[in-house]
């Protein structure tokens, strides 16, 4: 294999490796949101008696607060995001999950008035849908950053341990 070739593949392994962490990391961030989310509606819709679906967007909103602050400082700290104003990044992070918040409410609401499922199972099942949706529009769109030097320059030294 000669040295373009190796340098290739050096290159993809470390985009992958980055995906990957990305994807973990986003799932850790989800999960806590989701948490948050699970925790406002039970407050809101069992303990204070709000109807399922407004209850559904209030705490969703919560659990999005959540999520934009963890993945603005860490999960995507690792690419350099920062080119675009954290408020346009805010902004479009709500544009984006706002429609994630309407297809989980529409499914939860759905799952609790229709098939008389419980209110979390329900959660779990809408939440698990729009996962990948929310993956792809926060990775390829709200935190873009721009490609490491490393992954574009081909004259760059590839270390030998990484081949």
């Amino acid at each position: 294999m000669d040295r373009v070739q190796q340098r290739y593949k050096w290159a993809h392994a470390k985009a992958q490796r980055l995906l990957k962490v990305d994807f973990f990391r986003f799932v850790i961030v989800g999960t806590i949101g989701f948490l948050l989310t699970a925790i406002g509606l039970r407050i809101l819709h069992v303990n204070l008696g709000l109807h399922i679906t407004l209850a559904t967007v209030l705490s969703s909103e919560i659990g999005l607060l959540s999520n934009f602050f963890f993945h603005e400082r860490w999960t995507y700290n690792a690419v350099d995001h920062h080119h675009k104003s954290t408020f346009k990044k805010f902004i479009h992070f709500h544009m984006s999950s706002w429609s994630g918040v309407v297809l989980i409410t529409i499914l939860e609401t759905l799952g609790v008035k229709v098939f008389h499922l419980n209110y979390l199972v329900s959660l779990v099942f809408a939440a698990g849908i729009t996962m990948f949706w929310n993956f792809f529009w926060t990775k390829y769109f709200i935190f873009k950053g721009k490609t490491p030097a490393v992954l574009l320059n081909p004259e760059e030294t590839v270390p030998e341990k990484e081949l």
